[in-house]
C-alpha cells in the first residue's frame, strides 16, 4: 500500500510526538493568583506596580501563571459599597475557576481580604504590600499570610530636606486626609519630633483651590512636606498624580516627599522606597509560595529605604549634587554624550588607538629601515673607499719594497761593500809587505784596516737596527724610542726630545712594534720631508690605554691634497698600523706651522685567550 506525500509526513510527526519522552510531552502546571489593589485602576502607582509584577511572575521555568487584577476603589465609592461590589464581582467571576494565591496592595486591600476570606479565599495563601497593615498580621496571628511593609519615612525625609536646606524657616505639611481618623494628628506628632527650630504649618483646606492660593504665598525660605491630600470628594475623584502635579505648579518653593510615585511631577526627593523594587520582590514571595512554600515560613519583612531625587528639580532649586547622600539614586537626568554614545566613543578611541599604534610602529620599522638602508650605504662607501685605498696601498707596497731594496743595496754597495773592498785590499797589501808588524808603515796600515772594520761594523749594525731595533724586544718601547731619537740627533744633527711619563711599564709587542714604527717614521719625514730641526717624542699611560705624540717645527704640509693626491703612503701605512691593533691616530699639519701625529690605543688589545696575531 502506498501513501499520499501529505499521508506520509502527518505520520512522522504522529511518530515523532509519540516518541516524546513523558515529561516533554506534558504541559507546565498553571497556577492563578489574583491581585487587589486598594486604588482605582488609573492610580499611577498602580500602573508601575503592574509594569513590574507581571514579568516576573510569568518568568518562572516550571510554572504557567495566571493572572488576574481587581481594584477595590473606596474612595470612588466609598467603603462599604466598594467591598460589597467587589465581593460579589469575586464570587461570581472565579466560580468555577480555583485560585492558588491572592496578593493584595495596600492597608484597604488587606482589611478587605480579611473580612471576607471565608467566604472568597478559604485557606487561599496572602502576600500583602501595605504602609499600615493591621497588627494582628504583624504580630503573625494571621495564618497563611506574609508580605513587605512600606515603613512610613516621613520623619527620614523631613530631616534630609532640612539637610539640604539649612536656611529654612517655616515648613508646609501637605497632609489632609479627613476620610482617615486621626491622620493629621499622629502626622503632626511624628513630625514634631525632628522640625527643631523651623515652623511647622499644616494644609487644612477643604479644597484644593484654598490649598492653591495657601502655598503660592508661603515666604522664600520655605519648604513643602506632602504626604498626601485626599478631601472630602464633592465632584469628580482627582487622583494624586493630578493633585500633586498642580500643587508643583503652584509652589515657589521646593517640595520633597517620601512616595516615589510622586517622582517626576515636581517633587525634589526624600527617603523613599521604590516601588519597582517592592513589586520585584511581592512576586518572588509569590512564586515561593507558587513553589510550594508556607506563608508562615516566609517572614514578613520591610521595604528597603533609600534617598531618590528628580535630577531636573536638584537643577531647579540649585542643589549641589555632592551634598546629596551616598548612594542617592538620580531619576530623569538627561543623558550626558557619554551616556548616549560613550560605547561607541569607547571602540572608536580603542579602533583610533590601534591605529596610532600600528602606525607608530610601521614608522619606528620605517626609520629602523632607513637608518639599516644608511648603514649599509655608508658601509658600502666605506668598502669602496677600503678597496681603492687597499688597491692604491698595493701599488704604492710594491713599489715601496722595490724602494727599500734598493736602498739597502744602494747602503750595501756604497758603504759596507765599499769599506769591505778597502779591507781586502788592505789585507792584500800586509799579505805582500816585507816589513815586521812593528814597522810603523805596517801599524798605519793595520789602523786603518780596522777604522774600516769598524766603520762597516756600523753600517750594517745601522741597517739591522732600521729593520728591527733588538732594543725594543730586549728592553721594551722607552728604551727603544729614547735609543732611536739619539741616534737620529746624531746622524743628522738635529734636537731630538724624547720624554716619557708613566709610559716604563708593559706593553704588548704588537703594539710597541706599531708605536716605534710610527715614531721612526714620524721622525724620518719630518726630517727629509719638512726640514725639520726640533723634534719631540712623548709617551705616556692613561689607565689602560698609551698614547705617543711626535711633534715637529717643519715647514708642514697639507694632510687633505697629501690623502686625495694618492702620495700619502705613509700617513696610509701608519693609519693602519694603529687600526690593527685597535687604536687610532690624529694628524695635524698646516704649511709653515709643523706636524704634531699624536696615537692613542689599549696597551693589550687582545683578549687573554687571544694572543694577537703572530
Amino acid at each position: 500500500m502506498r501513501l499520499c506525500p501529505r499521508a506520509g509526513a502527518v505520520l512522522v510527526v504522529a511518530i515523532a510526538i509519540a516518541s516524546l519522552p513523558p515529561a516533554a510531552a506534558a504541559q507546565r502546571p498553571v497556577k492563578r493568583v489574583l491581585m487587589i489593589h486598594g486604588g482605582p485602576e488609573a492610580f499611577p502607582g498602580n500602573l508601575r506596580f503592574e509594569e513590574t509584577i507581571r514579568p516576573v511572575l510569568f518568568s518562572h521555568p516550571a510554572i504557567e501563571v495566571e493572572y488576574y487584577t481587581e481594584y477595590l476603589e473606596t474612595q470612588e465609592f466609598g467603603a462599604e459599597r466598594a467591598e460589597s461590589a467587589l465581593r460579589d464581582y469575586i464570587h461570581a467571576k472565579f466560580r468555577d475557576r480555583s485560585l492558588d494565591a491572592v496578593l493584595l496592595d495596600t492597608a484597604p486591600a488587606v482589611e478587605f481580604a480579611l473580612r471576607y476570606r471565608a467566604e472568597l479565599f478559604p485557606s487561599l495563601p496572602m502576600v500583602f504590600v501595605a504602609t499600615s497593615p493591621p497588627a494582628a498580621l504583624l504580630r503573625g496571628e494571621v495564618p497563611g499570610v506574609t508580605g513587605v511593609v512600606r515603613d512610613p519615612s516621613q520623619t527620614e525625609t523631613l530631616e534630609l530636606a532640612l539637610k539640604l536646606h539649612p536656611h529654612t524657616r517655616r515648613v508646609h505639611v501637605v497632609a489632609y486626609a479627613p476620610l482617615v481618623e486621626g491622620y493629621e494628628q499622629r502626622m503632626a506628632s511624628t513630625l514634631a519630633r525632628v522640625a527643631r527650630g523651623v515652623t511647622l504649618t499644616y494644609a487644612n483646606e477643604a479644597t484644593l483651590a484654598e490649598t492653591l492660593a495657601t502655598i503660592r504665598r508661603l515666604p522664600v525660605d520655605s519648604l513643602i512636606f506632602y504626604t498626601r491630600y485626599t478631601p472630602v470628594p464633592t465632584g469628580r475623584v482627582m487622583l494624586p498624580d493630578e493633585v500633586f502635579a498642580r500643587i508643583a505648579e503652584a509652589s515657589p518653593v521646593p517640595i520633597y516627599g517620601s512616595n516615589d510615585t510622586n517622582l517626576g511631577w515636581g517633587v525634589v526627593g526624600g527617603m523613599m522606597r521604590s516601588e519597582a523594587k517592592i513589586a520585584t520582590r511581592l512576586a518572588e514571595i509569590t512564586l515561593r509560595i507558587l513553589d510550594g512554600a508556607k506563608p508562615e515560613d516566609i517572614p514578613i519583612e520591610s521595604a528597603q529605604l533609600s534617598p531618590m531625587f528628580d535630577w531636573r528639580q536638584v537643577q531647579r532649586w540649585g542643589l549641589d549634587p555632592a551634598s546629596l547622600p551616598p548612594g542617592s539614586e538620580l531619576r530623569f537626568r538627561d543623558p550626558t554624550v557619554w551616556d548616549l554614545y560613550g560605547s561607541y566613543i569607547i571602540g572608536t578611541l580603542i579602533v583610533v588607538s590601534a591605529q596610532l599604534l600600528l602606525i607608530a610602529r610601521l614608522l619606528q620599522s620605517r626609520a629602523r629601515l632607513r637608518r639599516a638602508d644608511n648603514t649599509v650605504r655608508a658601509r658600502e662607501a666605506a668598502l669602496r673607499v677600503s678597496y681603492e685605498r687597499i688597491r692604491q696601498m698595493a701599488g704604492h707596497l710594491i713599489n715601496a719594497q722595490e724602494a727599500v731594496r734598493a736602498e739597502i743595496a744602494r747602503d750595501l754597495h756604497d758603504d759596507v761593500c765599499q769599506r769591505l773592498t778597502s779591507v781586502s785590499i788592505g789585507v792584500a797589501g800586509l799579505k805582500n809587505a816585507t816589513g815586521s808588524l812593528e814597522d810603523p808603515k805596517t801599524q798605519e796600515g793595520i789602523s786603518a784596516l780596522a777604522r774600516e772594520t769598524r766603520d762597516a761594523f756600523n753600517g750594517i749594525r745601522r741597517l739591522t737596527h732600521e729593520l728591527h731595533p733588538a732594543t725594543l724586544r730586549v728592553l721594551g718601547l722607552a728604551p727603544a724610542l729614547r735609543s732611536h731619537c739619539d741616534e737620529i740627533a746624531k746622524r743628522h744633527d738635529v734636537q731630538v726630545q724624547f720624554s716619557s711619563a708613566n709610559g716604563n711599564g708593559a706593553v704588548h709587542p704588537e703594539v710597541a712594534v706599531c708605536l716605534f714604527r710610527i715614531a721612526q717614521e714620524s721622525l724620518r719625514n719630518g726630517i727629509v720631508h719638512g726640514g725639520a730641526k726640533k723634534m719631540t717624542v712623548t709617551l705616556g699611560h692613561e689607565g689602560d690605554d698609551i698614547d705617543l705624540t711626535v711633534v715637529d717645527d717643519g715647514q708642514g704640509f697639507d694632510v687633505a691634497a697629501v690623502r686625495s693626491n694618492g702620495h700619502g703612503l705613509g700617513l696610509i701605512t701608519m693609519e693602519e698600523r694603529v687600526s690593527l691593533v685597535g687604536g687610532h691616530m690624529s694628524i695635524v699639519s698646516e704649511h709653515g706651522q709643523g706636524t704634531t701625529i699624536r696615537v692613542r690605543g689599549p696597551v693589550n688589545p687582545y683578549p687573554l685567550d687571544k694572543p694577537g696575531p703572530q
